[in-house]
């Protein structure tokens, strides 16, 4: 004869079928955020792809004068596209700021890129939150060429000037710091 009573017996299936659920559950958010990374950190963005070069494209600096946004190949370069409207773009900035100050003299070089805003409202923007490395504004050929629908937008870009990594969305400190390691030598 079982000992068990009814009321066990149920509260063991019922513990059986949360497991189950917990276990499914587990699964398929792993799943989505599997995805959730592949979204962020794609293989390519418009027309650059990880493994590819960078674009030459042309920039305007905040004094009028053009620039391209291969101004710094040969050095490792983080070109991380903004706007000063753009509340994630705010966010992780002293981190980027703080990064740039921290590797510099290492060789480098962060490359800020505002989104088609007037050079006076970058120039605040850029003064009030501290940026010491170097800003130009995209006139149009950078937001087409990238695809840029979402800001921010960082790509990682070895001394080569081959793109090894990109980043759609404010990142994190952890993730800041993965991907100089694809640009950086000695990681």
């Amino acid at each position: 004869m079982n000992a068990t009573s009814p009321a066990v017996r149920a509260a063991i299936w019922a513990f059986v079928i949360l497991l189950i659920g917990a276990v499914i559950g587990a699964l398929i958010f792993k799943h989505g955020m599997a995805t959730v990374a592949a979204v962020r950190s794609p293989q390519s963005s418009g027309k650059v792809m990880v493994g590819g070069a960078l674009p030459d494209l042309a920039l305007s600096s905040l004094t009028g004068s053009p620039v391209s946004l291969r101004t710094y190949t040969g050095r490792p370069v983080w070109v991380n596209f903004f706007a000063t409207w753009c509340v994630p773009c705010k966010a992780e900035l002293p981190q980027i700021e703080q990064r740039y100050k921290d590797k510099k003299a290492g060789g480098l070089v962060v490359f800020g890129v505002d989104q088609q805003e007037q050079a006076v409202a970058v120039k605040s923007f850029t003064a009030h939150f501290g940026v010491t490395y170097p800003i130009a504004i995209d006139t149009g050929a950078a937001a087409l060429a990238f695809n840029i629908h979402t800001i921010p937008l960082s790509v990682f870009v070895d001394s080569s000037g081959i793109v090894r990594y990109i980043s759609i969305g404010q990142m994190q400190p952890a993730e800041m710091d993965e991907a100089l390691k694809t640009i950086l030598p000695g990681g």
